[in-house]
This record gives C-alpha cells, sequence and structure tokens, in this order.
C-alpha cells in the first residue's frame, strides 16, 4: 500500500493520476527492490580468515584479527565515500581494485595490497555474499511474471561491489531469466545517481526512460538518478535506508510503497487502463603507514617466479564450436531483450568480430603512441563494436553491457584446456620452497584462467597474478608486467619469468627490468625464432620443460642457516 513518508524525506506528490501509463520497460534496483538483506555479523572474520589464507601464496605473513580491523575500517570509509559519491551528478565508481587497495586493505604493507588487488574480483564477489544473506521481497516473483507476460521488459540498474555476485544471486534464486538486460556500476565504471546507468538500460530494452518505470529505495540515489534520467514514473519501495538519507533529497518520486507486493496492483492497472503512448523512434545514446601487519621479516635475497598462462601452465585444443556456441548466448541475449537474432546472424558477428579485434591488435602494436600501443580491449568494445558492428543497435547495446560475461564464455568455450607436462610440479615446488609464484597473461578473461587453476589445483598457490583484461595493457606492454611485480617483496633482479613467445615474454619481459628471462620450447612460437632471441639477448634462457625450470631456481635459493 502507499504510505506517509518521515519528515526525513520528501513526500510523493499528491497530484499524480490514479493510472500509471503504461511501461514499455520495469527498471529495478537489485538490494532494497528485489532483494532484501540481513546483515551477518561475522563477515570481517570470514574474509579476513580467506585473506590470511591467499596470502601464505603470496609470502607473506598477516595477522587475521588487524586483518579484519582493517576490513571493517575500511568499509564504514567506504560507505562514507558512496554517499558523498551520491552528491555528486555524475559520479564514477570506484574500481575493485581501488576498493580492495584504498579502503579494505589500506593498513596493509604495500606488497600485501598491490598482490590482493590484483585479485579484487574476488575478493568483492566473496564479500557481497558474506556481509549479508539476501531474500527475495514479497510480491517480487509476481511482478515480474505480469511483466514478461505483458511483454514489458525487465532489466536491473544497480549499484554494486561486484555485479558478478549479484548475477549468481539471481540465478540461485531463479530470477536471472526474466531480466533482459543488468548494470551494474561496477561493470560500467559510473555509479547512481548518474543518470547513464538508466539510459544505458533503457537503450538495451529499446526504449527510452520516458516509456520506464524505475524502481529504487533510497532518495539520494535511486529518485535522483531516476529524474535526471527523465524516467516516466520513479516509484519507492521502502526498506531500511528509505527514510534516512545522508543529506537532504529535493527529488520526490511519484509513488512510495511498502513492498514491490504494493506494486503489483498499479502494473495491472497500467497495462488494463493506461495509455501505451507512442511508440519509440529510436534509443537516444545516451604508501599509507604500516600499522603493525607487517609481512614476515625481510632476509637475503630469494627468487621469485612469474609465468605466462597460454604454452607455459597450459596447452589447448581449439574447439571448432566456439563461435556457435558463443553465437548462441547472443541468440538467447536479443530474445530476452525482444530484439530476436538468427543463430547464423550471431555466429556470424562473432566470427567477422574476432578477426576485426585480431586487426585492432596489429594496428595499436603499430602505432607510434608508446601509451596506448599495446592497450588491452575493452569488453564494451569488443562486444558492442567489433562483434556488433551489424548487428542492431538495441543488441548492440546489451552486448557492451554483457561484454565482460560474455567475454568469460568466449574463454570459457574457445578451448579444451589441459595442463603442460611439469608445470603443476613446478607451482606445487615452489609452494614447498617459499618461492612465490605470480602469472602475467595476455587474456580475454582473467577469470577464466583463475577457474582453469583451480581445476588443476593450483589456484590457492598463485600469488600476484596480471592479466591483460583487468590491467588494460597487454604484453609486451611494461605495465601488465609491473603490475604483478608490484605485488612481490623481491627485487625485479631476483624474478624470474617464463614464457613461450619471443615479442610479448622475451623483449616485454626484458623492458620491464625482469632479471631472469626464460622461453619454453613448446609453445606459440618455434624453435628456431626461440634460439634467435637467446642470440639476440632478448632471453637468458631456452627451456624444453617447466621442470627445467625448478633447477634454475633451486641454484639461486639461500642455503638455511
Amino acid at each position: 500500500m502507499s504510505t506517509a513518508l518521515s519528515t526525513t524525506t520528501p513526500a510523493a506528490d499528491e497530484h499524480r493520476p490514479a493510472v500509471l501509463p503504461r511501461p514499455r520497460a520495469l527498471l529495478l534496483d537489485f538490494g532494497g527492490v528485489v532483494f532484501s538483506t540481513t546483515p551477518r555479523v561475522s563477515w570481517a572474520r570470514d574474509l579476513a580468515a580467506q585473506l590470511e589464507d591467499r596470502s601464505r601464496a603470496l609470502g607473506i605473513s598477516l595477522d587475521a584479527e588487524q586483518l579484519e580491523e582493517s576490513l571493517r575500517a575500511g568499509r564504514t570509509a567506504l560507505s562514507l565515500w558512496k554517499n558523498a559519491a551520491s552528491r555528486r551528478h555524475e559520479p564514477r565508481e570506484l574500481t575493485p581494485r581501488e576498493i580492495v587497495a584504498d579502503f579494505l586493505l589500506a593498513d596493509l604493507p604495500a606488497a600485501a595490497r598491490a598482490a590482493l588487488a590484483l585479485d579484487a574480483s574476488a575478493i568483492l564477489a566473496s564479500m557481497s555474499v558474506l556481509v549479508s544473506d539476501h531474500h527475495v521481497r514479497p510480491g517480487i516473483p509476481e511482478l515480474l511474471s505480469v511483466a514478461r507476460e505483458n511483454d514489458v521488459r525487465l532489466g536491473i540498474v544497480s549499484n554494486a561491489h561486484s555485479g558478478r555476485a549479484h548475477r549468481e544471486i539471481l540465478e540461485q534464486h531463479g530470477l536471472a531469466r526474466y531480466f533482459g538486460v543488468q548494470v551494474y556500476s561496477d561493470e560500467v565504471g559510473i555509479r547512481k545517481p548518474h543518470p547513464g546507468m538508466i539510459h544505458r538500460a533503457a537503450e538495451a530494452l529499446g526504449t527510452l526512460p520516458e516509456h520506464a518505470w524505475y524502481v529504487g529505495d533510497t532518495f539520494d540515489r535511486d529518485v535522483a538518478a531516476g529524474r535526471r534520467a527523465g524516467v516516466g514514473t520513479v516509484v519507492i519501495t521502502r526498506d531500511r535506508r528509505t527514510d534516512h538519507p545522508p543529506f537532504a533529497v529535493t527529488d520526490i518520486p511519484d509513488l512510495i510503497l511498502e513492498t514491490p507486493q504494493d506494486l503489483v496492483a498499479h502494473l495491472h492497472t497500467a497495462l488494463a487502463e493506461g495509455d501505451r503512448g507512442s511508440e519509440p523512434a529510436a534509443a537516444a545514446r545516451l604508501g599509507v603507514t604500516d600499522r603493525g601487519l607487517r609481512p614476515t621479516a625481510a632476509g637475503p635475497a630469494h627468487p621469485a617466479l612469474l609465468l605466462d598462462h597460454g604454452g607455459v601452465i597450459t596447452l589447448s585444443t581449439p574447439n571448432p564450436q566456439r563461435n556457435r556456441q558463443v553465437g548462441e548466448l547472443i541468440v538467447d541475449l536479443a530474445e530476452r531483450i525482444g530484439t530476436p537474432v538468427t543463430i547464423e546472424q550471431a555466429q556470424q558477428a562473432v566470427d567477422e568480430g574476432w578477426e576485426r579485434h585480431r586487426a585492432r591488435k596489429r594496428e595499436r602494436d603499430a602505432q607510434a603512441d608508446a601509451g596506448h600501443r599495446h592497450a588491452e580491449v575493452d569488453p564494451a568494445e569488443l562486444w558492442g563494436d567489433l562483434v556488433g558492428r551489424d548487428l542492431p543497435e538495441t543488441l548492440r547495446a546489451a552486448l557492451r553491457i554483457e561484454g565482460p560475461q560474455l567475454s568469460l564464455a568466449l574463454h570459457r568455450a574457445k578451448s579444451l584446456p589441459a595442463p603442460r607436462p611439469g608445470a603443476v610440479e613446478l607451482i606445487r615446488w615452489c609452494a614447498e620452497h617459499e618461492v612465490v609464484v605470480g602469472i602475467v597473461s595476455n587474456t580475454i578473461s582473467g577469470r577464466g584462467v583463475r577457474e582453469i587453476l583451480e581445476r588443476y589445483g593450483v589456484g590457492h598457490l598463485i600469488g600476484p597474478a596480471a592479466y591483460s583484461d583487468e590491467i588494460g595493457v597487454r604484453k609486451p606492454g611494461t605495465a601488465v608486467f609491473e603490475a604483478a611485480l608490484a605485488g612481490l617483496e623481491t627485487d625485479p633482479g631476483d624474478v624470474v619469468y617464463v614464457g613461450d613467445k619471443v615479442l610479448n615474454d622475451g623483449r616485454g619481459g626484458r623492458e620491464a627490468g625482469i632479471g631472469t628471462v626464460c622461453l619454453l620450447r613448446g609453445g606459440k612460437d618455434p624453435d628456431e625464432a626461440l634460439d634467435s632471441a637467446l642470440a639476440a639477448g632478448h632471453a637468458d634462457h631456452v627451456l624444453d620443460s617447466p621442470l627445467d625450470v625448478i633447477d634454475l631456481l633451486a641454484s639461486r635459493l639461500t642455503p638455511a642457516s
């Protein structure tokens, strides 16, 4: 039912028509609308235990109690930042690495922050489910069913530390299938009350904000975002934050309800009696101080190991059906947003888009501008512009939003991976001898590589992992090497790097200042090229097997005193 407001929040317009205009799209916030949450008091202790365990692979000793204090302080500071950001008209979202390194782990030593921040997305995904339990709010299943049965397209528009976790929660509760698009702040780089999040969702659903209803639970983020975006109807469903905005808000909603259940009747009435309105012609395009959390005491020079993934840890058998399998996902997405395409159209788009991607890489490698020469393709550009170039504009908008998920799907589908003989043994030998192992890899999905390493049973043994899609620069660019090196307490001169490509790994590792660069036979580049790189000084060793690296590392270990 509708309800009066407390004095801390503005009142809804009493002169709104009894029947709201029929929506073409229904956009919902995640927390406070689709789900309510129950806080879990043990979250910081549980997450600290996970990070303490993770730190062992980094060769760093952390105190769980002090780590828990840092997490709690960081979350408090993050909450203050979010409240302040809500005052801005077009706030950007913090990156996962900023949230982890600058807020949650700000009290840790620099090397620990840098190394753990490379796993920021996974850390925040874990944190999202540890912080609170999620419960579907009353009326949501019925609301979604009524919308879908009446061709009202559905989308999620939500600020989130981990859209990845939100997607999984929706899947677990059987709700993901209703939504044509899910727009999360950590995935698009802006956060409400930035109107761009609603603009993107409406565009991907083939409508305009004025033909949509937006349902949220906060005034400073949701109502403000809805009004700035020009949404036709702005609705509030009360939750614990509704009546306590961090500052006075002048924007008001059209309707304030106790639960989403109360919205079902309004939707039924709008569908039965409301004016559908005109069809839109086209969517518009719219070094902190160490406070006692210390690593183990520094000793004599001790080597660390950085490995390439493909060709060194993993050998893959190509999957000839990969583009068709990804095309099927595009067909499904297109159907859900009401812009259907055939599997032939989708597969052709993937085929041609991947060739454009390869051409773009060659073009960038030849650029004179060193600052952008090795820039990695952004998932939104890959899927919306390169793959989606000849697809309907509405679908292109959805592909931009779903880019990271599609990159993960392509990574999973492109080949059958298997550990290269000797690679798992090398990683486990390093763990036994306290040699930190990190990853430096060009990939479209670092998350996909992490999944492979977990299947091999060595994911927990990997230290700083720098993946080009997460860093934004690919090898031979030095930034991706530097990101991994920043997570080590080892001098770059004492680091051994192993790759299989002359340019990306040999020259790239050398230009990054790594002390020992090894190239491995049996990968992508032929033996003749590897031997030439060795002769030219672009590599220190050419090896036959990952097991050969053990002998190299063993000779460098400082004997126990």
